[in-house]
């Protein structure tokens, strides 16, 4: 039997060191990398919030309520890591474009889009009471039945407030400008707001947490873990912190005490000028990011990142932590650019800034000078990696990165030699170092990628570079690799396979489904359905609508049709009626109907009236109306009393 969420949070604090962290870790990774990736718009933003909100739960375990259900938990605190994440300025605009495009919407087949941007920080407003239940439905996809018993109410108490909630959410989006229906919301959020979480990626987590004891420890972890960062040996302060607007640059500019009259020469000029025009000033930094033109933004940024003095290049990366916005990608080019130069000029003081640098806590620099350290001499980055003095390349999930950083760098000048190191880390660093190797390789040579692949130890570390592989050779050649995934043994291959599926179908659904139908599997049936009918939800039903029946195919199918249903009722209606009479008809119905019954019981019911078979539907009628009546008896047994039904239960 699965122990309850706090049950397993009991469980922790007793025993820190044991697997109920990891248990609850991969129960709900997927609800916080959903909200945290659609808070943030940015899937390294959102690893690196789902690794803060497990610390976050390390630190307050003792205090969680245990009346408080950990769904809700999770989801506040995802959310507020989130908004710390995006600074207000940033929201502040998407909230803008979002209601400017959304002020004329009408309802529509799709609500989702239109939803993901707000949907999390709308329910955040609502009473922590009603968020809990919202969650615990929506986010959980809990029967009513099962919310009523982990609250301790009645079931019909469960259905009504959870009505009352949804309804409440459909008022708070509607007063940002969302214009959308409580119907709509109980079909769109169990079916869009938790999405899968990638592989190994729960258990990198899990492993990078501390194992401390349960009343002590914590703290000092904490505080040595996000030390203040400094980012260089010569001085240099980190590249981390302010967020000043860009349309505040020009001001500035024309504030300095050495205006510019234009940007930096034009890319027309003679290299030689353009190195004379390079004087580090502020105001030549001022007047790159003040420039209109892209195109001629990026050809000024890498012009200045080559000219640029080397004993100038601290001064130019302390005015970029002032003068740009940290989420700015032309600041962080611009960055990663100037550290590179320095770390190849001083590779002594670049190692050094290594040994201080917190890797957990700044957001990439000190991996450019790594990477630029490792370029040079990669034998002396590796040692500096195993060293035992290098604390932190032991937390695993930094250790992965180091490791991949190093040996990324090392593959390109000697991939045998670096595969050999790689055999020789510990586990935390080793599918890192894999992943760097192999992952370099198989962007331009994946079945050379994939014949080294076979050859490591079978593990975590190999497991997780065979889905990096066929994820990688999927993108451009899908065929090949789902031929050598299939191929692989039967308990490594249903990963691999699973992510190049995924991205054939994002792009080629019908292909990626022609490839299945040569295959006697139907696990992934459900994968390529339920990412073939956000695009054409007729070719993913028709495609399901002929396969064999099975459990798999049966699941896919009514999800494939209830999707359509809630996006094009009418084309969806029309393509059940028009389906010859039989059992493909009657199983495409009953389907439909179980499907349905969560949110719209009445249609549901009205639906299994269609169904030719007598047995089967009686069979689903009952099942229908035993739901419906758990939801909501008092609508159910006046419609059985209108329709002279009996359940004969």
């Amino acid at each position: 039997m699965l122990s309850s969420d706090h049950q397993l949070l009991k469980q922790h604090l007793r025993h820190p060191s044991g697997g109920a962290l990891t248990t609850l870790i991969e129960r709900f990774l997927p609800l916080v990398l959903s909200v945290a990736r659609r808070i943030t718009a940015n899937d390294e933003a959102a690893r690196d919030i789902s690794q803060t909100v497990f610390l976050r739960l390390i630190k307050k375990a003792p205090n969680i309520p245990s009346t408080l259900p950990l769904t809700a938990w999770f989801h506040r605190e995802t959310h507020s890591a989130s908004v710390d994440h995006v600074r207000s300025e940033v929201r502040r605009q998407q909230r803008e474009q979002t209601a400017a495009s959304l002020n004329t919407m009408k309802i529509t087949p799709d609500p989702w889009p239109q939803l993901a941007p707000e949907i999390d920080g709308a329910i955040n407003e609502l009473p922590e009471n009603d968020r809990s239940l919202v969650l615990l439905r929506f986010y959980d996809n809990q029967t009513h039945p099962q919310i009523a018993r982990k609250l301790g109410i009645k079931e019909d108490a469960a259905r009504m407030r959870t009505t009352r909630a949804l309804e409440k959410l459909r008022a708070i989006l509607s007063n940002r400008g969302i214009t959308t229906t409580s119907a709509l919301l109980a079909s769109a959020l169990p079916s869009n707001a938790v999405s899968p979480a990638p592989a190994s990626l729960a258990s990198s987590i899990a492993t990078s947490l501390p194992v401390l004891p349960a009343a002590s420890g914590i703290s000092t972890f904490l505080k040595v873990h996000f030390l203040t960062f400094s980012a260089l040996a010569i001085g240099v302060a980190a590249v981390t912190t302010q967020q000043i607007k860009i349309n505040s640059l020009e001001s500035d500019r024309n504030s300095s005490s050495h205006p510019p009259t234009t940007a930096l020469p034009s890319s027309r000029r003679s290299s030689k000028s353009s190195a004379r025009s390079v004087t580090g000033d502020e105001s030549d930094l001022l007047a790159i990011f003040a420039n209109p033109d892209p195109a001629e933004r990026l050809h000024l940024i890498q012009r200045y990142s080559i000219h640029l003095s080397i004993h100038r290049i601290p001064e130019a990366l302390d005015l970029l932590r002032q003068k740009t916005p940290e989420w700015d990608s032309e600041s962080k080019m611009l960055t990663h650019l100037l550290l590179t130069r320095w770390a190849k000029a001083d590779p002594e003081a670049a190692f050094a800034s290594l040994d201080i640098a917190n890797f957990s806590l700044e957001r990439g620099h000190s991996l450019s000078v790594l990477a630029a350290l490792a370029s040079l001499n990669p034998q002396r980055a590796a040692d500096w990696l195993t060293s035992p003095s290098n604390s932190q390349a032991f937390y695993p999930v930094i250790g992965h990165v180091l490791a991949g950083t190093i040996t990324k760098e090392w593959a390109r000048q000697d991939f045998g030699t670096a595969l050999e190191w790689a055999h020789t880390l510990a586990d935390q660093q080793k599918a890192g170092a894999y992943s760097g190797i192999l992952g370099t390789i198989a962007a331009t040579n994946p079945q050379k990628a994939a014949s080294l692949a076979l050859t490591l130890e079978p593990g975590e570390a190999r497991d997780h570079v065979l889905g990096e592989i066929a994820g990688s050779w999927a993108r451009h050649s899908p065929k090949e690799a789902l031929a050598w995934t299939i191929q692989l043994n039967p308990e490594e291959r249903d990963n691999p396979t699973a992510i190049a599926l995924k991205s054939w179908t994002e792009t080629d659904p019908a292909n990626a489904a022609r490839f299945l139908d040569q295959q006697s599997d139907p696990t992934h049936f459900e994968l390529v359905a339920s990412q073939w009918s956000r695009r054409d939800p007729a070719g993913a039903t028709n495609w399901l609508a002929a396969k064999p029946r099975s459990t798999q195919r049966d699941s896919a199918l009514a999800k494939t049709l209830w999707n359509w249903t809630t996006q094009q009722p009418e084309a969806a209606s029309d393509w059940i009626q028009n389906q010859p009479n039989g059992p493909g008809k009657d199983q495409a119905i009953a389907g439909l109907a179980i499907a349905a019954v969560e949110f719209d019981p009445r249609t549901a019911i009205k639906w299994t009236q269609k169904i030719s078979a007598p047995v089967l539907r009686n069979e689903i009628t009952r099942r229908t109306f035993a739901t419906w009546t758990n939801q909501d008896p008092e609508t159910a047994h006046q419609w059985a009393l209108e329709n002279n039904f009996q359940s004969n239960e």
